[in-house]
């Protein structure tokens, strides 16, 4: 019989992090989303069976460690931990990109995520079972021109590396996905202001089409699931080939 895992998504209000906690429920898993845009956070759990929401501003250490002690002494163990929460941004030159959003990307993409394993995989650890899901990017593995993203997402993928192997013996898994282009409504939002080419986008994998959330979404519950129980420090491509493609065609003739 399968049990009721206690899940908590990050960013769940909307796009890869709403498309995992919809997973998960449909896995028969109890969901919680985290989020700081309230109404939105509310409005998302509110369409999942069984699920709630949580106020959760990832950059706040202090606020992380109340709301994760909070979740388990009112619903039980965090079983799995979702790290989605995080934010894009345009191409830009590192020269003229503004510092303060550089910083703001870097404290929500990756010090958010690592707080957050900070306080959830302790206490994985000393249950000895646990998974977590990290939200990469293909930028884990090839620079794009997002002087601040792109780093961030080569930080996701050491941090999943170093966490598998530090929380391993303890039985708590670390994994991270790495979605391509994949078409969430800050990408539209994007696409429809000009500030992104879809057409371009889908030209640059081998499938020609863009990600959808709900194929990441597959993905993170796979790795996050008993079918991948010997898995863990992997950062898996959910790409549609976007990194085949690119050595592949930029071969010279």
């Amino acid at each position: 019989m399968t049990m009721t895992r206690i899940v908590f998504v990050t960013g769940g209000a909307s796009g890869i992090g709403l498309a995992l906690a919809r997973r998960f429920a449909e896995g028969g898993d109890q969901v919680v989303l985290g989020d700081i845009s309230d109404a939105a956070g509310r409005a998302a759990a509110a369409t999942i069976a069984g699920a709630s929401y949580r106020h959760l501003d990832v950059t706040d250490a202090a606020q992380i460690e109340r709301t994760v002690a909070a979740l388990e002494q009112d619903l039980g163990a965090i079983d799995v931990l979702v790290n989605s929460a995080g934010l894009l941004q345009n191409r830009a030159e590192t020269a003229t990109f503004p510092l303060d959003e550089h910083d703001r990307i870097w404290a929500v993409n990756y010090r958010g995520s690592y707080l957050m394993c900070r306080a959830c995989a302790p206490r994985m650890a000393a249950r000895q079972d646990g998974a977590i899901l990290n939200i990469a990017s293909v930028n884990s593995f090839t620079p794009l021109p997002l002087p601040a993203y792109t780093p961030t997402k080569a930080a996701i993928d050491s941090l999943t590396k170093l966490l598998a192997a530090e929380f391993g013996p303890a039985g708590v898994r670390v994994n991270a996905v790495a979605p391509g282009f994949t078409l969430t409504p800050a990408l539209q939002s994007r696409i429809d202001s000009g500030d992104r080419d879809p057409a371009g986008m889908k030209r640059l994998s081998t499938l020609g089409r863009l990600v959808k959330p709900e194929e990441v979404a597959e993905a993170g519950y796979f790795l996050c699931s008993p079918a991948a129980s010997a898995i863990t420090g992997v950062n898996l491509l959910v790409d549609c080939g976007f990194m085949a493609a690119i050595s592949y065609n930029t071969y010279p003739s």
